[in-house]
């Protein structure tokens, strides 16, 4: 049995979220990253080489977003100056054992992904230390839930650092924030208001207010560095581990998904109006087509990750690694997005309640796309970067993953046949996005091609990433069936091209997923089980004995009962303003 479906089966992981207040919900989600933090006890040698247990950890637990910063942010990046620094290494200790809890402050309020540009500053003073401010409102520190939580909270802190007026570029700082109790003196927060629909956390904006701070607080060199945006992204390395680890956890939302989706859908029953008996609503192909499309998605998508943890920890240039994190994430967000929605709405009224998780789990699955580089952005990447090479006519391009696809500057992994569907699709799309940028720049100066490029840069990303999952499918053997019924739903996202280029058209197309659909069904309780994510679900809908046991906790009214009207709560809740 996995670590993490031992844990998913204790008593503080079965607790029901959504019978607490606010307050017991963020003592609940504290409680339960101590408890990840006790059960894995991972090292500083498993954040530096993102290692198996890593791996097992990110795509099986359902912590999410503190259990991320805590370990990968955070303590990923203290691990890589801890090897040089012996008293970081001691507070990276203390943030293994949860001694310590850790926060990641980077994007600001004003500024958003656009970090290069932050405000925040540290000015190095005569005595050696430093001066942490946030000089304007739009600086303060934006989302990290950086609030006492009963723990000493310790942060990495970005700031751009001033030495002497001159501007050295941006650097991480080791920041103590609260003794677990009260905010340090002169750091503040703001808290947030719940994000809505999802798990909260307590996210907040963070201002720092002529902070004094050691010496030893930066980490690494004062230095201005000579390659100023390489060195960027060397310090911000664990925000492209954290986006392989968010499409990561997007894998977990569509394996909990995808089961509550089809248990539901076997033991959910109408009253077949030929027989006059029940009738699963699972024999309905409006049911059975998104519920088996979700799980062969699902399948081909484990064996993408795999292959992408593979890619990641072999490749040595950062950017190469950049490349396939967002690769990876990009294209695993979509249907991590997609699928806990289409079976919400498959399951009707009980879609909505929290209870039942796929709410819960669209909603959390959103923040975890927009962490660590929403899609769209990582697909263009950096704004404002010159196309040199075209010449001054497109000085007023994005610069991204995609657009360097399209100049032949980044090179997708090769293809095992250039003749399969998606790889002719992928060559395809590039090639037309290469001639329609190169017939621009040849006959006009017109500055609207960034209006028809920045579109196509997130689905160039997804055509690379679903020809790659194909491939390492067929390669790693998974049942041909699957496979089938996944090409035929991705298919559909692009069904003009198909249909024009490889002459399927949309009733073909059609034809296509309901045939690998109906082949599946017979096996549907085998996939569900293949999943391995019983452990994980809460939701009464699943079964008909967690259905029971939700309805007998349920509060109950009747004629013997006196339950607080809305008129008479509202009127003492008004008594108190």
């Amino acid at each position: 049995m996995r670590t993490s479906s031992q844990l998913a089966q204790s008593p503080l992981w079965r607790i029901a979220p959504d019978t607490l207040n606010f307050d017991q919900r963020i003592a609940l989600t504290y409680e339960r990253v101590k408890s990840i933090v006790k059960t894995y006890r991972l090292t500083r040698e498993d954040l530096v080489t993102v290692s198996p247990r890593y791996w097992e950890f990110q795509y099986d637990c359902s912590a999410g977003t503190l259990v991320t910063i805590h370990y990968n942010l955070c303590g990923g990046t203290l691990s890589m100056y801890a090897g040089e620094r012996e008293d970081v290494a001691q507070v990276l200790e203390k943030l293994l054992s949860f001694e310590l809890s850790g926060q990641y402050c980077l994007t600001e309020l004003g500024h958003g992904i656009d970090v290069r540009n932050m405000e925040t500053t540290a000015t190095l003073l005569p005595s050696g230390e430093f001066d942490l401010h946030t000089p304007t409102p739009a600086a303060a520190k934006y989302m990290p839930p950086t609030a006492p939580c009963g723990t000493p909270v310790v942060s990495v802190v970005f700031a751009r650092l001033i030495v002497n007026e001159q501007d050295h570029g941006i650097k991480p700082f080791l920041v103590y924030l609260s003794d677990g109790v009260r905010m340090n003196p002169g750091i503040s927060c703001k808290i947030l208001p719940p994000r809505g629909g999802s798990r909260p956390i307590k996210h907040a904006l963070t201002y720092f207010n002529h902070v004094r701070l050691p010496a030893e607080a930066l980490l690494g060199s004062p230095d201005k560095p000579t390659d100023v945006r390489a060195a960027f992204f060397t310090t911000i390395y664990r925000i492209l581990v954290g986006a392989l680890s968010m499409g990561a956890l997007c894998l977990s939302v569509m394996r909990m998904s995808s089961y509550i989706g089809g248990q539901y859908s076997l033991r959910r029953k109408v009253t077949d109006t030929v027989t006059g008996r029940p009738r699963p609503i699972i024999a309905f192909s409006t049911q059975y087509q998104p519920v088996l499309t979700a799980l062969s998605q699902t399948f081909v998508m484990e064996k993408l990750a795999n292959h992408c943890h593979e890619l990641f920890i072999t490749k040595t240039e950062l950017y190469e690694k950049h490349f396939i994190a967002a690769v990876f994430k990009t294209t695993i967000s979509r249907f991590a997005q997609a699928i806990p929605l289409i079976l919400s709405e498959r399951c009707g009224v009980q879609g909505l309640y929290e209870a039942n998780q796929l709410s819960v789990l669209h909603a959390d699955i959103r923040g975890a796309v927009i962490a660590e580089g929403d899609v769209l952005a990582i697909s263009i990447r950096e704004p404002f970067r010159p196309l040199c090479i075209l010449g001054p006519l497109l000085m007023c391009l994005w610069s991204g993953f995609a657009i360097e696809v399209l100049l032949g500057t980044r090179v997708p992994p090769k293809h095992d046949d250039v003749n399969s569907l998606l790889s002719r699709h992928e060559i395809s799309v590039i090639k037309n996005l290469q001639d329609n940028l190169l017939s621009t720049v040849s006959s006009s100066r017109d500055p609207t091609i960034a209006g028809r490029l920045l579109p196509a840069c997130q689905p160039l990303l997804e055509a690379i990433g679903h020809r790659m999952a194909y491939e390492v499918a067929v390669k790693a053997g998974l049942d041909q069936e699957i496979i089938d019924l996944f090409l035929a739903s991705v298919i559909k996202l692009d069904q003009a091209w198909y249909s024009e280029n490889a002459g399927i058209t949309r009733d073909q197309q059609s034809k296509m997923e309901a045939d690998a659909a109906e082949r599946l069904l017979p096996r549907l309780d085998e996939f569900l089980e293949a999943l391995n994510t019983k452990e994980f679900i809460t939701a009464p809908i699943a079964s008909d004995e967690s259905w029971n046991q939700f309805v007998d906790s349920l509060e109950t009214l009747d004629h013997f009962s006196h339950g607080r009207s809305p008129v008479s709560e509202l009127a003492r809740v008004s008594a108190h303003l």
